[in-house]
């Protein structure tokens, strides 16, 4: 093994392939970067350097193409301008012009502020976060391809995949969506009369501009939410593979300062992660359930008014979508909390292992079929004590430690899960009885 010449920062970790003991450093982005020689293999050198690069472009075109690049000035100040518009004028407008023509009190746009707000603020937030995020990190800091690329070959080779299917996860959430929202659409355009706007042009062209305006609006201010909590679920991916690679590892009986220091590496991967997604994710889980509940009451309240129900289509598919997003933002999330305990478990089971192994060997000991004496038993006793202690040690700090993605020090594990699910159900059938029975 060469020799390392390490400093106040630098852990060891284990390598890909085999037991030897590398050294590297966390970087002010909280990315793990290890030292590695390829001098004598050039060819690997430029391939794993070539492999990243590959899937930063590919992230940088699918970004372009979602308008939502803030990397450089020129495509930022694109970004802007589609942002503004698409965000706030057009909701805008549609408030000012998009009015029903007729007194008939079953086709009172009663939802249409309610949706406009709702949908401009969460997708304010995801604009937003993503200006910040690209901008402070960059491409190969928010996929944490410089923490991936130090992993071991499987690992690396799996997350690139994830990476590469970005698009076709967040195709598979926008797609049902936008099949909702056209229905509800063309119903609602098919059915509801709209004062003509002041352009002196025909009925059929002011429903055109309509719609294709608000359509345009809709998708852009979806995908933007959609692809924020798609990249959120990216780089969960990135630290279920790390895990899943750790609880392997812990079958392996390594020696416990090993497993101590990449375990502290993939806490710290966690805790970049939280610090990163945190906001985002407290704003967006509030402004969803905040929103629900207000479109559920609206919804109760509309009812009993005698409004058409064909007005609230597209107040559903605004908390279908929202619902949608937070929902894959609190599975992957609760899925690390849950490996979590699954690592606890592989490591007690180690730990369980390595004292019976150890137990036995006291039992049985004997040099060239002699018994030991008491003093060689006494001194074997101590060693196998101090094993003992050591991996005791590393069993008590992994069953004391709560890894997993935490928002402001809530973990979100399935717990977290199953206590909001429950306390939004109680708030539901709260204002459902309230409502029915006044």
């Amino acid at each position: 093994m060469r020799n390392h010449e390490v400093n106040h920062l630098e852990e060891p970790i284990l390598s890909n392939g085999d037991e030897r003991i590398q050294f590297g450093r966390f970087d002010r982005f909280h990315n793990f970067r290890v030292r590695i020689d390829t001098s004598e293999c050039p060819e690997i050198e430029r391939q794993r350097l070539q492999q990243p690069l590959l899937h930063v472009r590919s992230f940088k075109r699918t970004i372009r193409a979602l308008q939502l690049d803030h990397s450089q000035a020129a495509w930022s100040c694109v970004s802007w301008t589609v942002g503004l518009l698409l965000l706030v004028v057009i909701p805008v407008l549609r408030l000012c012009f998009v009015v029903p023509d007729g007194e008939n009190p079953k086709h009172k746009l009663v939802f249409q502020q309610l949706v406009v707000l709702i949908g401009f603020a969460i997708s304010s937030v995801s604009f937003l976060f993503l200006n910040q995020a690209i901008r402070r990190h960059g491409f190969r800091g928010i996929l944490f391809l410089d923490a991936a690329e130090e992993e071991a070959v499987e690992v690396r080779k799996e997350y690139h995949s994830v990476i590469e299917l970005c698009w076709i996860q967040l195709a598979k959430l926008f797609l049902p969506a936008f099949v909702i929202y056209f229905i509800s659409e063309v119903w609602f355009f098919a059915a509801i009369k709209l004062v003509p706007l002041p352009l002196n042009v025909s009925r059929r062209i002011d429903l055109v501009i309509i719609a294709s305006l608000t359509t345009i609006s809709w998708i852009f201010r979806t995908t933007t939410y959609l692809y924020t909590c798609v990249l959120f679920s990216t780089v969960c991916a990135l630290q279920e593979l790390k895990m899943k690679q750790y609880r392997e590892l812990l079958g392996r009986d390594l020696a416990p300062e090993t497993y101590y220091s990449k375990y502290v590496r993939i806490v710290k991967g966690l805790q970049a992660t939280s610090r990163r997604f945190r906001l985002f994710l407290a704003l967006s889980g509030t402004i969803t359930v905040f929103g629900a509940l207000a479109s559920m009451y609206k919804v109760v309240e509309a009812h009993r008014s005698g409004i058409s129900m064909l007005m609230a289509g597209e107040i559903f598919v605004l908390n279908f979508v929202n619902l949608t997003g937070i929902g894959l933002c609190l599975m992957s999330a609760s899925k690390i909390a849950h490996l979590h305990r699954r690592i606890i478990k592989a490591a007690c089971s180690m730990h369980a292992r390595g004292t019976f192994v150890e137990s036995n060997a006291i039992a049985h000991s004997s040099t060239n079929g002699r018994k030991l004496e008491l003093p060689e038993r006494i001194e074997m006793y101590v060693q196998n004590q101090a094993s003992w202690s050591r991996r005791a040690a590393f069993v008590n700090f992994l069953s004391q430690s709560s890894a997993g993605i935490s928002v402001y020090g809530f973990v979100l594990d399935r717990f977290f899960v199953h206590t909001s699910i429950g306390a939004l159900l109680t708030t539901t059938w709260f204002i459902l009885g309230r409502s029915l029975g006044s």
